[in-house]
């Protein structure tokens, strides 16, 4: 007699979606069919973590909210919980200040401002491979991914020579928004003190690089130089960026080259086109969430919110809305209409959205012309990050060196 076991039972998800923490590990592991159920039973959730807030899950009530800051304020922080140590111009601010931030960074990450980067991350994207391709196996996130994106920031975006200062740097950012939000304040206090010495490092060497370290020194917004505090902010929430969200794009990339056949040749072979790209960065946007606070009483997707009360805008949920994306959790590579949610919108755009596809499309290229036949290890067991990201935490594979 053959007996027959029942199926390992799934995730309890009314349980995940009426306590979403995005902290938690095991949401994490089924963050999209949490979500999914999330959005099916109403678009705007009550969840009891963290004191209680509002989780929105569906396309349009997330850009309803991102469209509308004088309703949906960033002022109180957009992390969640808000554990803060200063608040992070320009992504902690609202209009108008918010602007003259903005206005103040945008030629540093400019398509234009960029261009004369490429040599220098190419440069690193090949160093960086190199260091391991004869080895015949790697981690693609920690061997590749996480020290490219670092090299890149430190070297050539911010000119940062001090080794130990700036790894000290990528240890704390890599911890911050990860799996306990109850020390995220003490790292968050960490930061703050390296990114100060980073700063003071470069106006006692009196040495300029006219780049966004420079512009936050000597520029100006509201007609004023920058307060001790918005300087050290900014700075902060530019390294939290960079080092994290590029890297777990690019994780994501290669997740798929080694597990879709024909992917990798397909990726080697073809230009990448921005449609691609964006098909990457829709199915696995690298920030998954951020937060606002209500400003005034309002309605959204039906429910009454009050004054005082915290939203937090799931993009990665809202990438995979059936009402505006076709076969929404499917990776389609050719798909034509695709207005993602992955670096925000309108006065909060990805202020690094133009370096980013750079390094993407860099790191890719260059990793791709050196080895081949890329498959996950056996036994690797593939877990997300918890936290606001959605990314990877480790990519172990085996492959062959390329010929050359």
């Amino acid at each position: 007699m053959t007996e027959t076991r029942p199926a390992p039972a799934g995730p309890d998800l009314d349980r995940l979606v009426d306590g979403f923490d995005a902290y938690d590990h095991e949401t994490a592991q089924h963050l999209f069919e949490v979500t999914d159920h999330a959005r099916s039973r109403c678009p705007v959730s009550r969840s009891t973590a963290h004191g209680g807030y509002w989780l929105v899950t569906s396309y349009a009530e997330v850009r309803e909210a991102l469209g509308d800051p004088a309703t949906y304020s960033s002022s109180h922080g957009v992390a969640f919980p808000h554990h803060q140590s200063l608040m992070m111009p320009p992504i902690d601010l609202d209009p108008p200040l918010q602007k003259d931030f903005r206005r103040l960074l945008n030629r540093h990450f400019s398509r234009a401002g960029i261009t004369r980067y490429e040599d220098a991350i190419r440069r690193i994207a090949i160093e960086t491979v190199e260091s391991f391709a004869g080895r015949g196996a790697a981690d693609l996130h920690a061997d590749f991914a996480a020290p490219f994106t670092a090299e890149v920031l430190a070297r050539v975006i911010l000119h940062v020579d001090d080794d130990d200062l700036f790894g000290r740097a990528r240890e704390v950012a890599a911890q911050i928004s990860r799996n306990d939000p109850a020390q995220e304040g003490d790292k968050r206090a960490r930061l703050e003190e390296i990114v100060e010495e980073i700063l003071e490092q470069r106006l006692g060497s009196g040495v300029r690089h006219e780049d966004a370290i420079d512009a936050l020194l000597y520029g100006e917004v509201d007609g004023r130089p920058l307060t001790r505090d918005e300087r050290v902010g900014t700075l902060m929430i530019l390294v939290m960026g960079g080092l994290s969200t590029t890297n777990a794009a690019l994780t994501g990339v290669f997740r798929h080259a080694a597990e879709t056949p024909g992917l990798e040749e397909h990726l080697r072979a073809e230009d990448w086109t921005r449609q691609e790209l964006d098909e990457f960065l829709r199915f696995e946007p690298p920030v998954s969430s951020l937060s606002r606070t209500v400003m005034k009483d309002t309605v959204l997707g039906g429910r009454e919110l009050k004054r005082g009360d915290v939203v937090l805008l799931h993009f990665a949920a809202a990438n995979r809305d059936e009402t505006v994306f076709d076969d929404p959790d499917e990776l389609r590579l050719d798909r034509e209409k695709n207005p993602h949610l992955s670096f925000g919108l309108g006065y909060h755009r990805c202020i690094g959205s133009n370096l980013g596809r750079m390094q993407i499309q860099i790191g890719a290229a260059e990793l791709l012309a050196r080895i081949e036949d890329i498959r996950l290890a056996e036994g690797a067991v593939l877990e997300r990050e918890a936290g606001t990201g959605s990314g990877w935490t480790s990519l172990p594979v085996t492959f062959r060196r390329r010929g050359r």
